[in-house]
């Protein structure tokens, strides 16, 4: 099923629009932390100053002769300090105005004396929480006369008044700063980070819609950062992919016409067997002996044709699970292969002087023979048959089939690897470097590039591997990696 080609998102839900938000959120979190300290030290300097006007109000008491004072006088000066009363100790003596003839109760009493950050911070947001006027009984030390100690009561709403209007002026300032930092940080991180992803993410989408197109591949720019280096190698990605594309539409193209070529060819070469079999039995000397290097000549291009069909198949193959030891298959393709490797033909009668004679090459097997699988019995029998012929078919005369030391095994035990050893004269740097590329890893005269290909794919589709483990002038040695039954 094709799935829909993606679009960039609405500004709304782009990054540029979470980038927003929450530059905004974090720098307004970090001004809460700004905000509280703010307010608490307003709330301790305000009822500072009140001390400080508290013990001018006091001076004026202790000037007169006989430290009274009218009601009135008294009155005016407390309520221009903002205070309900004020006491001054001084040595023995103690100084006392109130505006009332009766001590106001007390609510609440705030020493500032000793001075805490946590303490601050409490006392502020409790006095910005209370939902009632309360009587403060402060204490302190004015700032003038830091020897002498003061005591001030004062109505606890206007300091709460005063408190949320400044808070009202941090918080507008704050804001003002909050907006103005996040959109410096926004636009600073759009043009080096947001901007770069919509443009890479569009180049990606218009390469996507027609990757054949050269217009379409991305242009690196200058920059030399994680961007700029997914840039190039997104551009180095997309020729590559190009590259693979162009060459697989020329390979489906040739694969086509090698598919109805082999077709065709196949069925000449079947008619062309019957007719070199009748030729057999010819009477002439001369004829009978040329007829198995004839139709060993037909066979192998037979093999040929089948091998090229067989890969041309687009779909994958299907499996005809089925549950057998491993050695009964590897003893099969031996046989098989020894059998086919033997002489000129299978199909010159055996009353010929050139009739087979048994391969001279061995293929030993090392398997326990409990080792068991599920697996295509045919599919895995083409595959093996591939890669214990190719060393033979290369100039090999031992191949040796065996299972990996157990620390070189896979570290899931419901895997196992096969090793298939030759002592052959090795693959050629051009074949290692197109291994399983097919119609191109051919490691010697004749071959089609095909039966590692076909090998591979076979052992994919059981959820297997093949890789070339070694390869040199003493041979070569192929791991096959397969699920087994443990």
């Amino acid at each position: 099923m094709e799935r829909p080609h993606l679009k960039l998102p609405p500004w709304a839900k782009s990054l540029s629009a979470r980038l927003l938000v929450l530059t905004v959120g974090f720098v307004m979190l970090a001004e809460i932390f700004v905000f509280a300290p703010s307010v608490a030290r307003y709330r301790v300097d305000w009822l500072k100053a009140h001390l400080d006007s508290g013990y001018l109000a006091a001076l004026a008491l202790e000037a007169t002769p006989d430290q009274m004072i009218p009601d009135d006088l008294e009155k005016e000066l407390l309520s221009n300090a903002g205070i309900e009363a004020v006491i001054l100790r001084r040595d023995d003596r103690k100084l006392l105005l109130q505006r009332d003839d009766m001590p106001a109760k007390v609510d609440h009493d705030v020493d500032l004396t000793t001075f805490s950050i946590l303490m601050a911070l409490y006392e502020g947001l409790s006095t910005l929480t209370q939902p009632h006027d309360r009587m403060l009984r402060v204490v302190g030390m004015p700032s003038m006369a830091p020897d002498f100690e003061i005591e001030i009561l004062v109505h606890e709403h206007g300091l709460a008044e005063d408190m949320r209007n400044f808070g009202w002026r941090v918080m507008g300032l704050s804001l003002v700063i909050s907006f103005f930092t996040a959109g410096l940080v926004y636009f600073a991180l759009n043009r080096l980070l947001v901007r770069p992803m919509r443009t890479l993410t569009s180049d990606m989408i218009r390469f996507r819609e027609n990757p054949q197109d050269q217009g379409s591949v991305i242009v690196p720019d200058d920059r030399d950062d994680e961007i700029g280096i997914a840039r190039h190698e997104l551009a180095n990605m997309q020729h590559d992919l190009q590259a693979m594309l162009n060459q697989r539409r020329r390979l489906a193209a040739l694969g086509t016409a090698a598919t109805k070529i082999s077709h065709d060819l196949r069925n000449a070469l079947a008619t062309s067997m019957l007719m070199t079999e009748k030729l057999a039995q010819s009477e002439d000397q001369e004829v009978r002996a040329v007829v198995p290097r004839l139709l060993s000549s037909m066979e192998r291009a037979v093999y040929i044709s089948e091998q090229t069909l067989s890969f041309a198949r687009e779909a994958p193959p299907t499996l005809d699970i089925a549950r057998f030891t491993l050695i009964e298959l590897i003893e099969e393709v031996r046989d098989q292969v020894l059998l086919q490797n033997g002489g000129e033909s299978l199909l010159a009668p055996e009353s010929l002087d050139t009739a087979k004679e048994p391969c001279k090459a061995k293929i030993h097997i090392e398997l326990p023979p409990e080792l068991m699988i599920e697996a295509d019995y045919d599919q895995l029998f083409r595959a093996f048959s591939n890669l214990i012929r190719n060393p033979l078919d290369a100039g090999a005369t031992e191949v040796t089939v065996k299972l990996a030391p157990a620390n070189d095994q896979n570290k899931e035990d419901a895997f196992a690897e096969i090793l298939i050893i030759d002592n052959g004269p090795g693959l050629p740097e051009k074949a290692i470097k197109n291994l399983f590329v097919p119609f191109a890893a051919t490691g010697r005269k004749g071959g089609t590039g095909l039966g590692l290909a076909i090998a591979r794919e076979m052992i994919l589709a059981h959820e297997g591997d093949l890789r070339l483990s070694a390869t040199g002038p003493d041979g070569a040695t192929f791991c096959v990696q397969l699920r087994v039954i443990m």
